[in-house]
């Protein structure tokens, strides 16, 4: 059916980014340039910075302590940013 097709086709879509991710990844590129991390890149953040995105967290509760600023962005969810205790 249309709807089941639709779902394969995002499972797919998904399948795709996760691995060409995996390769900027690995070989240390950049996951973006002037269009920025956005949404579709934030869960790659973290593996794509490696030690640098504590300092990216600790700049981000530094700067805006309230979580404010474009929350939920550059892989810094609510539950990451509030839980001093993991990074």
């Amino acid at each position: 059916d249309a709807q089941e097709s639709r779902g394969l086709g995002d499972v797919y879509k998904r399948q795709a980014w996760d691995a060409a991710n995996a390769v900027l990844i690995k070989y240390n590129a950049a996951l973006s340039h002037h269009h920025g991390v956005g949404l579709l890149r934030a869960p790659y953040m973290r593996e794509s910075l490696g030690p640098a995105f504590a300092v990216l967290l600790a700049v981000k509760r530094a700067l805006d302590p309230k979580n404010i600023l474009n929350p939920g962005k550059l892989g810094l969810t609510d539950e990451l940013f509030y839980d001093q205790g993991r990074q």
